[in-house]
């Protein structure tokens, strides 16, 4: 019989309730969830679909490091009716699982990606990716321009800047946590106006980043890599684009913004007010203005 310490529950009750506020507001998108095995891997994922016809377009919705399928909850609500959405889990996230010998590269998670849309005979689509998942979009419209209708990249990673040269070379991971005080400086970071979270909640996530400190480190590497990243004068050849910024984006510094503008020289949208999080911090805001230029022809 295990007997769980005080604390231990509520953070276990906590995280109970945080994920079925996940599942409720869903629900409340239309969105269901479906699983295809990949190379062997479960990948999860949500649709608001069973059959993708051509009745309406495809749009994927791609997270960043460190988030899931349910960050996206709010804003797929806003684009039920419109699209065919598919909204995945990256490998290590959310349901779909880490293992220690897998590869957590963007090219890798491009491929996963890839296969699972293969799967589903998906052979065109808009992207809107944020963060990892905005230089994943940057990856896909570069190497198959054919396929990709429009992409939204939203304070994407992926610059090869004197930050990412900073962060390797002094081996700096923000989502390192140690304690529950360095995971509430890290959710100051990433949003200027996060929306309401309960405290008891917040400090559930703070001890899933704890527990899952290791595979956050080995992940990140993968990740966070100059060798996938892209230099100042790199110029990507796709028009249909379009590249979002909140300014107060306090993971990724402004010079990022100037250099993925360099690189895309495609349509831009710039948030004051927002940080790097911007479709959950205004989801109203952020959606008509990426439904207004997925919809533009």
């Amino acid at each position: 019989m295990i007997i769980l310490s005080t604390k231990r529950r509520r953070i276990l009750i906590s995280r109970l309730i945080f994920d079925f506020i996940n599942q409720v507001e869903a629900k409340l998108a239309r969105l269901h969830c479906e699983s295809r095995s990949i190379d062997g891997l479960d990948v999860f994922y949500h649709s608001n679909t069973k059959h993708f016809s051509n009745d309406k377009p495809v749009l994927v919705l791609l997270h960043g490091f460190s988030a899931d399928k349910y960050v996206w909850n709010r804003f797929a609500k806003r684009f039920s009716s419109q699209y065919h959405l598919i909204i995945p889990d990256l490998k290590g996230y959310g349901q779909t699982a880490y293992s220690p010998t897998d590869d957590y590269s963007v090219p890798s998670q491009c491929r996963m990606l890839l296969a699972l849309l293969k799967q589903l005979n998906i052979t065109r689509f808009s992207i809107v990716g944020n963060s990892m998942g905005g230089m994943m979009a940057a990856k896909l419209f570069d190497e198959m321009p054919e396929r990709i209708d429009k992409a939204v990249l939203i304070d994407p990673a992926g610059a090869k800047s004197p930050f990412a040269q900073n962060m390797i070379d002094n081996n700096i991971n923000p989502f390192e946590h140690n304690n529950e005080q360095d995971f509430f400086n890290f959710y100051d970071l990433i949003m200027a106006k996060p929306p309401f979270v309960p405290r008891f909640i917040l400090r559930a996530l703070a001890w899933e980043f704890i527990n899952k400190r290791e595979q956050y480190t080995h992940m990140f590497t993968q990740f966070f890599n100059l060798r996938d990243f892209y230099s100042r004068d790199y110029r990507f050849d796709y028009p249909e684009s379009m590249l979002i910024w909140g300014l107060n984006d306090k993971l990724l510094p402004v010079d990022d913004f100037t250099h993925w503008k360099l690189m895309l020289n495609s349509n831009t949208l710039i948030y004051e007010d927002l940080g790097h999080m911007p479709m959950v911090e205004d989801v109203k805001r952020v959606s008509k203005d990426i439904l207004s230029f997925l919809n533009k022809h």
